[in-house]
Parts: structure tokens; sequence; C-alpha cells
């Protein structure tokens, strides 16, 4: 980090490093008091909970393949950086330093990531932050549940990690919006983005990887639209980490234009999308067809250096979950690594936030055990008490425990306002938007709020 970052931390007092007495030490010190009372229910003058005997320990799980690869760097760097704010600027989680076990990065789809959860659950730790792929995660969650570690995911959106199979038993909590939020999104605008030159209102053409993401976002939009009169005109599928075959895919999607295209992959969107847009000129070198397309958040990206057709982006528009981003947030990024510049943020704010989560679940239950983590994830997001960043709101629940009350606390993190459903999925939530210009190069649009209603 810059000195210059360092300058804006005052007046900190030491961090007191508490020593870890094993996995035993890091058992839920949770008060006897109904966690659900106010302050004026838990009264005044009460002796203030004892405080837990070890510190803190959080781990975090990544992946450096699929579309989890694309984020790695911005997620792991958030993490990093939080984790620094956490300690040194805020003073640590229950009067101690937050310790993180070493992240794991899985390397390769199927990767067996037991023994990686029982070194975690050796060392203590009492939340995870995962960012893994749809697979991967429904593979660990029985060995995290196992261990009681909480569960903090920042990018997974697919329908298959609800399944009542994964019993995940509400140890996960998810801070990207679900495929539901996504698909009622890409439904709306695929009955207002028919046009002369593309398909008729409420129709929809879908290409994707062949993943569990892939085939549940496909689920949703078939479930929203079809019962309304919509149609899905073509699906396309091909091998994840693989380019779709071109021509056979724009021949598809051609067939039967659709009012809306939706590309729900990397970066090879961009070879797509040029070899569509040159597929549809005509004699004046002009687009017979003009579909509107929709790229999901790892095709969002700055396609200026690529050898594309020019202006075959023009009516595309991707979108990354989370608010707007803020100088603060951008110049912390940067100040770590100059080339997410190009590259892009995505899935940071969540990344962030998730140290915070944590480290406030921790405060409101008193205790650094998975389960009690688990419990209060929900509850520092809809209290009463509005509060923006970790030290406000860890000081709003440590004057009221130290005065023997309870405050109910609403954290509002750098992804912006966030409510979680009865299935700890998001609610409602926002997301940011993007489109390009001529020469493909991408450009910041509007935020847009999303959810699911329940």
């Amino acid at each position: 980090m810059s000195i210059t970052r360092r300058s804006l931390v005052r007046g900190l007092a030491p961090a007191i490093v508490g020593a870890a007495t094993g996995a035993g030490a890091l058992s839920s010190c949770s008060s006897d008091r109904d966690p659900g009372a106010s302050a004026e229910e838990a009264g005044t003058g009460s002796a203030a909970p004892p405080l837990p005997d070890a510190p803190l320990v959080l781990g975090s799980l990544g992946a450096s393949y699929g579309r989890a690869a694309t984020f790695e760097t911005p997620i792991s760097i958030a993490i990093s950086e939080a984790m620094i704010d956490l300690n040194a600027r805020w003073g640590g989680v229950l009067g101690r330093e937050v310790t993180m076990h070493e992240r794991h990065v899985a390397a390769a789809a199927g990767e067996d990531l037991t023994a990686v959860i029982a070194t975690m659950a050796e060392a203590g730790v009492g939340a995870v932050i995962t960012s893994l792929d749809e697979e991967a995660l429904v593979a660990a969650i029985p060995a995290l549940v196992d261990a009681q570690i909480a569960v903090i995911d920042v990018l997974t959106s697919g329908t298959s990690v609800r399944e009542p199979e994964v019993a995940s038993a509400t140890m996960l909590i998810r801070l990207a919006p679900d495929d539901v939020a996504i698909a009622s999104l890409y439904a709306e605008q695929a009955w207002t983005a028919g046009s002369d030159r593309s398909g008729p209102p409420g129709t929809l053409a879908y290409v994707s990887e062949d993943t569990a993401q892939g085939h549940s976002l496909l689920g949703e939009l078939t479930r929203i639209l079809v019962p309304g009169g919509g149609k899905i005109h073509t699906e396309q599928f091909y091998p994840a980490g693989e380019s779709p075959e071109l021509d056979a895919v724009v021949e598809a999607i051609l067939a039967e234009p659709p009012a809306l295209l939706v590309v729900n992959g990397g970066r090879e969107g961009g070879p797509l999308l040029s070899a569509l847009h040159e597929a549809t000129l005509d004699g004046s070198q002009q687009p017979a067809v003009q579909i509107a397309t929709r790229l999901g958040p790892a095709a969002t990206a700055d396609y200026s250096e690529d050898d594309l057709a020019p202006e075959c982006l023009a009516s595309a528009t991707g979108y990354l979950p989370g608010g707007e981003l803020d100088d603060t947030h951008i110049n912390m990024m940067l100040n770590a690594d100059t080339t997410l510049l190009g590259t892009g943020f995505g899935y940071s704010q969540q990344a962030y936030d998730a140290v915070m989560l944590a480290g406030l679940a921790a405060e409101d239950a008193v205790s650094v055990g998975g389960v009690d983590i688990a419990g209060s994830l929900t509850k520092v997001l809809t209290g009463a008490q509005e509060c923006t960043e970790f030290g406000e709101c860890s000081t709003l629940l440590r004057d009221a425990r130290a005065a023997g009350q309870r405050t109910m606390i609403s954290f509002t993190g750098r992804s912006g306002p966030l409510e979680l459903g009865s299935d700890n999925d998001i609610r409602t939530g926002t997301i940011r938007s993007s489109t390009w210009d001529d020469a493909n190069a991408i450009e910041p649009g509007p935020t847009t709020d999303v959810g699911t209603g329940s």
C-alpha cells in the first residue's frame, strides 16, 4: 500500500493480538439473552457479556479457472485490503486483531477441497469468503457445514446452490444477485427491446457456457418468459473455457431473430458479437438486423484492443453486481494493482463487504464461532441503526454492549444497500451497467435495482 493511504489512518490504538488456543477455543461465546431483543428489552445496567478468549479467524476460497478466474485478482486484493482496514484502521473485532487463514485458490474444476476445509477448521476459521463456481461450492458445502464454518459467497448466482439436497443449514449467504433476479431483469428487457430490425417483443436467444449457472439462468428465463407468452427462439451452449462455433451460433440466432440476445459467458462474447454484426451488414455496410444484447459479468470488459468489427457492441449492455464505484474503493484497488484500471474491479465490492460483514456478525453475536456468525449475518443488514463503515457500525454494537444493552444495525457497504430474503440470497440489491462506444471501449452506465421480491 502507498504512504498516501496509510496517512489516512490516524489515532489508532495498537491492536491486541490474542493467541489462538485451538479450534475448541473458537466455539460459541454468545450471550444468553434473546438475540432478537431490542435495547429496551435487554435493559440497562446489566453486565456486558464476556468476550471470546480467541480472535476471529477468517478463511477464503477462490478459483483460477472458469468465470471465477476473471475475478480472482480483484476479489483477492479486496479481501486483503479489507483485512488491513479491519485491523489497522478499526482495531479488529471483539478487542482482538482478526487473522486470515492462507487463501486457497482451486486450480481446476472438480478439485476436492475437503482437506483444505479440514485445515481451516483446525485453524479455528469461523467464516470463509468464497468465490467458487456453482459446482465447486455445492461440492464444498457439506464439509463447510460439518466444520461449522459460516460461508459468505461473493460470486455464484445459480439456483443449483439452493436445491433442497444442498443442505447448507443456513450457514451460507450470497452477496451477488441470483439468477432469479437477473432473469427477471432480462425478461423485462426482452419485452421492451423489440424493433423493426429485430424480433417481436418477448422473444429471446440464449448463448451460454455449458455450466450449472448457464443452465440455471436459462431455466429461470424460461420460467418467467414463457407463461406470459414469451419465447426462447434458440438455446446455444458451448464447452466452458472454450469459444462457441461462431458460424453455427450466428446462423441459429439469425434464423429467427429475437428481441433480445443474452450472451452468458466470458470474453468470447466479443468475437461472437463481432461475427454477428458482420453477418447482418447490408450493401451499404449497415446492419439490416440489430438485436439488443445483454452480456454477463465475465464478458463486461473493454474490447478496444481486440480485433473486433467497429460498432459491433453498439447494441450491447453489460452488468456487474454492486452499486456505483466510489473513488475510495477505486483508489484502494489501484494502489494495490494498477493493472486493474484495464481489467476492472468485478466483485471486489462484495469481497470487501464480506470481510466487514463477518466482523460485524461476530461483534453482534459476541462470538467467533461459525454458527453464531451465520446467525447474525442477516441481522446486521436489517436493523434500525443505519451505518456505512465497520468502525461506525461496530461502535454502535460495542457501546450498547458496554451499557448492558443491545442494538440492531443496518450495514450498507460498498456493494450498496442489500436486503436478504428467507433463503439468505439477495431480495433487493444493485447492479451497475456498462455500454460500449463505436471503438468497443467500455463506458460506465447507470445503476439498477434488482431483486427477487421474496
